[in-house]
């Protein structure tokens, strides 16, 4: 006579390599989000020397460049999967 084998429910994961996986899913989306912001942002920074809008708000023009630079920084691991 055989028995049916019982089923095995999966191991639960201890809080560390919970938090662990949580954080580094966020993570790889923060730096997906950045890497495609660094890509994008030239062509809106562009955009704005070519409509005039640079010249009346300059700061904003420097804002977007510095924020350019940091998502770079940020961006820079992340590895489109094509």
């Amino acid at each position: 006579m055989s028995s049916a084998p019982t089923p095995r429910s999966p191991p639960t994961p201890e809080p560390g390599q919970l938090t662990a996986a949580i954080a580094g899913h966020v993570l790889a989306g923060v730096r997906a989000a950045a890497f495609w912001a660094a890509a994008l942002l030239p062509f809106v920074l562009l955009a704005g020397l070519a409509t005039g809008a640079a010249e009346q708000h300059p700061v904003a023009v420097v804002g977007a460049l510095a924020l350019n630079v940091a998502c770079a920084v940020v961006g820079h691991d992340h590895a489109p999967a094509w």
